[in-house]
């Protein structure tokens, strides 16, 4: 495995270049691939929370839209009652 202050070099040269080009590069060397497949799959993971922190917030965004239009249904319901 590489150690972390190469694997931080191939974190930089795979963002500089993109990483389909790394993967079929003609000299690849297996530590670089695993930083290479490594690196892919901190990008996958941080992808995978932005859309979940995403969703959550759109949910809690209807979410509260809804108790907003229930509770004015309410309120103007109570209007009536006067």
């Amino acid at each position: 495995m590489a150690e972390p202050n190469v694997e931080a070099a191939w974190r930089a040269e795979f963002k500089r270049i993109h990483a389909t080009e790394a993967f079929h590069s003609a000299n690849v060397f297996p530590d670089d691939l695993k930083a290479a497949f490594r690196w892919s799959g901190d990008e996958v993971e941080a992808r995978r929370l932005q859309e979940e922190h995403t969703y959550h917030y759109l949910r809690w965004t209807f979410l509260s839209t809804v108790a907003v239009m229930i509770v004015s249904l309410i309120g103007v319901g109570l209007s009536f009652l006067d």
